[in-house]
């Protein structure tokens, strides 16, 4: 009967070595990973994330406290995101509630971070005008 030396291929501590190191990468990972959802903002959805939107679309941009947002999308962001960019429709905003001059806005854009230090959810709204297609003479 032949003996196997511990130097080989198909020993017990070869395959020890590469399962050990298999559990030590796939612990990492999950480590890497879980502290990276730790850090992800609120998604494009998320109340506090609509809540700041907003926000900045009365204060900023001067719309009506009935304003609200439909149909959020998510552009780019994901499970183990740093930012999420999302764009939604404006509605509850009729005409004659704003301000002279300004146009019917459309659509909103907006990008939902935490801040460097991790304390601070930041909210960064760009507003969209509803584009009107009439006919040319």
């Amino acid at each position: 009967m032949p003996r196997r030396r511990t130097g080989q291929p198909g020993s017990q501590v070869h395959k020890a070595i590469v399962l050990t190191s298999l559990a030590t990468l796939l612990a990492a990972l999950a480590a890497s990973a879980a502290w990276f959802r730790a850090r992800v903002p609120p998604g494009c959805a998320d109340q506090r994330t609509i809540a700041l939107v907003r926000q900045s679309l009365i204060t900023h941009n001067h719309l009506p406290p009935a304003t609200t947002l439909d149909d959020i999308r998510t552009v780019a962001g994901g499970w183990l995101a740093l930012r999420f960019v999302c764009t939604a429709e404006i509605a509850g905003v009729e005409p004659h509630d704003l301000p002279p001059g300004m146009p019917l806005p459309g659509q909103v854009r907006y990008t939902s971070r935490l801040s460097p230090d991790g304390n601070r959810h930041d909210v960064t709204v760009e507003l969209q005008p509803l584009l009107i297609w009439e006919k040319a003479q």
